[in-house]
């Protein structure tokens, strides 16, 4: 091909670029005036530009069997080639080239001026390839891999721009093997091909903590050096999360994805996210465990590459292992048939040892990172990698396989013009009632025809939507279907609060619906999505209607008792949001309420209301620092369960009585006087087990009975029982375990297990076991971030977060390692630091921070560094001071602004020693 041919192919190519898909070929047609060969070549070129996985160190369209420069093409490509080898590109001088994409090319070079004697990738953008898009996009791949900095990923040595304007970067040179075919040749069994695995989902995760998606994860862009380490390579089509950088869209530079590794969304057109990353980890792993990818294409246009990927289920992979492919139908480093036998060989040794340790764990692992849906995959790449860790510590595993909740849900969005149909007769039932009812208004012989009908409808619509609801409520992966019906009643409640008006048996309808709702949302210590911000707004409309109702008949004792049950929904809630002074506000108006019903009541749930909105009342005063009130508080509340007893003998009032001593012992833990704490924990524990063996079905019982052995384990601790202690302790962990292992989705199953391992390795640092801290504050520091992701309103799981770094940081320093304990201090402290800053009145909040000030103190001195442990003291000396001043200071506190102060002097005078514990 001489140069004049080539520049018409790069011309009409690039034209060819700019013209929509749909008039692509007239437009060849025109172009080409009847030139065969050149309109062909122009359309191979196409072709690789539209399938090229990547533009960075893959062989050119490997695999793909297109090759612009092939069929006859020698002297095109020895032209290419010779422009380059040889030459030099600022300090680098050009080797040979070793791969080329659609749109770069990638050569072996060394230091021309002989600073290093190292091979170095350098990376060019092809001539003729250099428009504004793809140089914009070179550019902001060298800056990712600037910004990439991890063992596991090619790291960036230096970038600049030729003499001739292209830009172009430098990496290190990775000689090895596709993680596929390294794994192959060394028959790694499972055990280690997940271990390296492992270390592939820790770059992609440090990726995607530093905003990066990757977008093209594939075994070639995985490689293995010769000493078991993989590199992640490749990040031209990577994406940028933070909103500072604005990327383009990818098809305005060409789609340059690999198909048979793309997510569903990705092939739809849909926004990409870290879930892409996961699932096509997900495509990675199937291969490497299986030796198949999940699809198995009919042939290898994009076309059904992508219909396949977005409408069909992958087949389990201790199933798809007995599959034969033929070479073209396997993966990209290898050039021959799969078969069961070869597959089974290179891995467990046979096929069926490799199928029994695939079933079960492994396959729903996979399949749970190969779901359509990204809300259905593992949150996150860390997440995925965790449940592997987990299979292989022998622990229980997040995923599960589909249940018969979501397939039904499924089948209703596959038969969408069917069930709409039904939708729409239930939703003209209902409006011809409703218009039915208006005209009764007139005509009176047909009013209660009328009103019985909607009465009938609206017991059917509230069945469904609550009784439906509490069907499920406990059945494993559910959770999906729990949403649906939520979401159908909030928009059912909606509609109907427009057709109420005054009347008030449909009102008190609502205000109940609407309170039922919010629980289900996100009440604390029972809902099990945890989306606490709904719940206040349904909370406020159930509010809003039984006030309303209170106004329409004041003397009311049901409307007035409805009123103070809302009401008492606020005080939990508002805080779980940080806002204890306005749960005070409305707790007091709650038992107000009920302090004037309880006279000459013999009504059940007035009393059970009253004890509740006292034990709430005093949890707020409580979270303020008023430590004396809230104890007058839940003295009340055990009064009025006291009082329960004799004429209510019911199950639950003896629950609501070792709920009460449960308050007591906290508030008598706050006032230093363990005993009295322990006495009524045991008490608490003594009530629960006899409820749990009563109603053993019953789940709020035992997890009560799971708490109060966590709350007896921290009385013994208190007491320096630490036999004891962890005896308790460890019993509460294993039921909270149990509970959560049933349902792995329950938001409150996943704090109480956060919350009673934080407490068991409380007792573990204060027994001189750092280390054993150490290892279960690990587990318990990764559950409370996966909580923090679930609901960002709740400030309670940052919180919680913190304390756990926190005590990660002092069993840190006890083990010797005050370095890492004030990385662990400074976490903590980005956390602590904005919510004070928010929720000032939480008192709580801030005796954390006063503690966490002193502790980077304490690091600090073992540390020699007098300036900032002095920084430190002096910050936690403020704030111990302040609260030493509101008289909100716990009893094993009240020490601390002396103590601190002491500190602070020692350090001031030079002595850098640290206190005794």
């Amino acid at each position: 091909m001489n140069a004049e041919t080539w520049e018409q192919l790069k011309s009409l190519f690039h034209s060819a670029l700019e013209v929509d898909e749909s008039h692509r070929a007239a437009f060849l047609d025109q172009a080409c005036e009847g030139n065969a060969e050149l309109h062909s070549r122009i359309e191979r070129l196409l072709v690789s530009h539209e399938e090229a996985g990547s533009f960075l160190v893959s062989p050119a369209l490997h695999g793909s069997g297109i090759n612009p420069l092939a069929d006859g093409d020698d002297d095109e490509r020895a032209v290419h080639e010779k422009t380059r080898v040889g030459q030099r590109i600022g300090p680098y001088e050009i080797i040979r080239e070793i791969g080329r994409g659609g749109m770069g090319t990638v050569y072996l070079a060394t230091r021309a001026d002989q600073t290093f004697d190292r091979q170095v990738a350098l990376k060019l953008i092809k001539r003729g390839m250099d428009s504004d898009a793809i140089i914009k996009r070179f550019v902001m791949e060298r800056q990712i891999l600037a910004n990439l900095d991890h063992s596991n990923i090619a790291r960036l040595i230096d970038g600049g721009t030729t003499e001739d304007g292209l830009p172009y970067f430098v990496m290190e040179y990775i000689e090895g093997k596709t993680i596929t075919r390294y794994c192959d040749e060394h028959t790694l069994n499972t055990l280690a091909r997940l271990k390296l695995f492992g270390q592939v989902c820790a770059a992609v995760q440090f990726a995607h903590r530093n905003l990066v998606v990757h977008r093209d994860l594939k075994p070639s862009n995985i490689i293995v050096t010769e000493d078991g380490t993989p590199k992640l390579l490749d990040f031209g089509i990577a994406k940028l999360l933070s909103s500072q950088t604005p990327v383009e869209a990818t098809a305005t530079i060409g789609r340059v994805l690999t198909p048979e590794y793309a997510s569903p969304e990705e092939l739809r057109g849909l926004p990409v996210t870290t879930s892409s990353d996961v699932y096509s980890l997900g495509v990675v792993l199937y291969e490497l465990l299986s030796g198949h990818r999940p699809f198995n294409f009919d042939n290898r246009s994009p076309e059904d590459v992508a219909r396949k990927i977005v409408t069909s289920q992958p087949i389990k992979p201790s199933v798809v292992i007995t599959r034969i492919e033929a070479a073209s139908q396997t993966n990209e480093d290898e050039g021959h048939s799969r078969t069961p036998e070869a597959i089974g060989r290179t891995r467990e040794g046979n096929v069926e040892r490799l199928r029994r340790r695939l079933a079960g764990d492994l396959d729903n692992i996979l399949l749970k990172a190969l779901r359509k849906e990204p809300e259905r995959r593992y949150a996150s790449v860390q997440e995925f990698a965790e449940d592997l860790r987990r299979h292989l510590e022998g622990l229980p595993v997040l995923a599960r396989s589909d249940t018969l909740s979501y397939r039904t849900g499924k089948f209703i969005s596959r038969h969408k013009p069917g069930v709409a149909a039904v939708v729409v007769v239930l939703l003209t039932l209902l409006s011809a009632t409703i218009v039915t009812s208006w005209q009764a208004r007139v005509a009176r012989r047909e009013r209660a025809k009328a009103e019985r009908r909607f009465k009938d409808l609206r017991s059917l619509t509230n069945s469904f939507l609550f009784d439906f609801h509490d069907a499920i409520a406990d059945l494993n992966g559910a959770t999906k279907a729990r949403e649906m019906v939520v979401k159908k009643a909030q928009e059912y409640l909606d509609s109907l609060a427009h057709e109420a008006g005054e009347d008030r048996e449909l009102l008190w309808e609502l205000s109940t619906a609407y309170l039922k709702l919010g629980d289900v949302q996100g009440r604390p210590g029972f809902s099990r999505t945890g989306d606490t911000g709904s719940a206040l707004q349904s909370y406020e409309k159930s509010l809003d209607t039984r006030r309303r109702l209170v106004s329409l008949e004041p003397n009311s004792a049901q409307y007035q008792l409805g009123l103070a049950i809302t009401l008492s929904r606020f005080g939990p809630l508002f805080q779980v949001l940080g806002k204890p002074s306005a749960a005070v506000e409305r707790m007091r108006e709650a038992t107000a309420i009920t302090d004037k019903l309880l006279p000459g009541s013999r009504d059940l749930t007035t009393y059970q209301t009253a004890t509740r909105n006292s034990a709430f009342l005093g949890d707020a005063l409580s979270e303020m620092g008023n430590y004396d009130e809230a104890l007058a508080m839940y003295q009340k509340c055990l009064s009025l369960a006291e009082q329960n007893r004799a004429p209510f003998p019911d199950i639950a009032v003896k629950h609501r009585f070792a709920v009460c001593r449960e308050r007591l012992g906290f508030i008598f833990t706050i006032k230093g006087d363990w005993q009295k704490s322990l006495d009524n924990h045991l008490e608490m524990l003594a009530l629960e087990e006899e409820l749990s063996a009563l109603e053993p079905t019953n789940l709020d019982y035992a997890r009560a009975e799971a708490t109060a052995f966590d709350h007896v384990g921290d009385a013994y601790r208190g007491l320096r029982n630490y036999p004891k202690a962890l005896e308790n302790g460890r019993r509460g962990l294993a039921m909270y375990e149990e509970f959560l292992k049933q349902d792995p989705q329950n938001a409150r199953g996943t704090k109480d297990v956060g919350d009673c391992s934080h407490h068991v390795a409380e007792t573990l640092l204060a027994s001189g076991d750092s280390r054993g801290a150490l290892t279960l504050l690990q587990r318990t520091v990764s559950i409370r971030r996966e909580l923090v992701a679930l609901d960002a309103t709740n400030v309670e799981y940052p919180d919680d977060l913190a304390e756990s770094l926190m005590l990660s940081g002092e069993s840190l320093i006890a083990s010797g390692n005050p370095m890492k304990a004030i990385e662990s201090f400074q976490e903590a402290r980005a956390i602590r630091e904005p919510i004070i800053s928010a929720h000032r009145e939480r008192i709580d909040y801030r005796r954390g921070l006063a503690r966490l000030y002193t502790d980077l103190g304490d690091a600090l001195v073992v540390l020699k560094s007098q300036n900032e442990a002095e920084l430190w003291y002096r910050k936690g000396l403020d704030l111990w001071n302040e609260l030493q001043d509101q008289h909100a200071l716990w009893a094993k506190e009240v020490a601390m602004p002396q103590e601190v102060a002491d500190d602070l002097s020692r350090v001031r005078s030079g002595e850098l020693q640290k206190r005794s514990p």
